[in-house]
């Protein structure tokens, strides 16, 4: 299922502005192209019980030099994926999007963050940026009161249990 929307107007939006700085000393520098991916598993409850199931991450992005930001980032239980697909500029405010709310922020001067808000906790992607190479980072904080995790497939929602991740990658394209 694909959630489509002003998701990506906030969700990952303030890394746009993060790299429009670091890259605007460099001349030829029209865009910033670039490509996350993680690993991971998660048990849930319901609608299926599961144990230790594969869930994955892959983000595809492209920073412009006026703070625009288009990326497609696609996250997967199972079978299930969801693609979320980001098209606009960095700014503070959430935007409603199939299964919660989205928003981009700059993390310091070389950083983008994705929110997805969902009821019972959010799912963090922090892309950093160091010259020509990058990193990427998963998180999937509570929210306060909450004691399972949601996961959306883009119909529907899945309780589970703490997500890890087992490995990450990004780069500059």
């Amino acid at each position: 299922m694909t959630i489509n929307g002003n998701f990506s107007r906030v969700f990952f939006v303030a890394m746009s502005l993060a790299f429009g700085l670091m890259f605007s000393s460099a001349a030829s520098a029209q865009s910033l192209k670039f490509h996350f991916h993680f690993d991971g598993i998660m048990s849930c409850m319901s609608p299926v019980p599961v144990s230790n199931a594969p869930i994955s991450g892959d983000g595809n992005g492209t920073l412009n030099e006026d703070g625009s930001v288009q990326a497609v980032i696609t996250q997967g239980l199972l079978i299930f994926k969801t693609a979320l697909n980001f098209d606009s500029k960095l700014g503070p405010g959430l935007t409603q999007v199939p299964g919660g709310t989205g928003q981009m922020r700059v993390t310091g001067r070389s950083g983008l963050k994705f929110v997805w808000n969902l009821p019972n906790n959010s799912i963090i992607v922090n892309v950093n940026v160091r010259g020509q190479s990058c990193s990427a980072t998963f998180q999937s904080p509570l929210m306060p009161g909450k004691t399972n995790y949601t996961f959306f497939d883009g119909s529907m929602y899945h309780t589970c249990g703490k997500p890890t991740m087992t490995s990450s990658s990004c780069e500059i394209q």
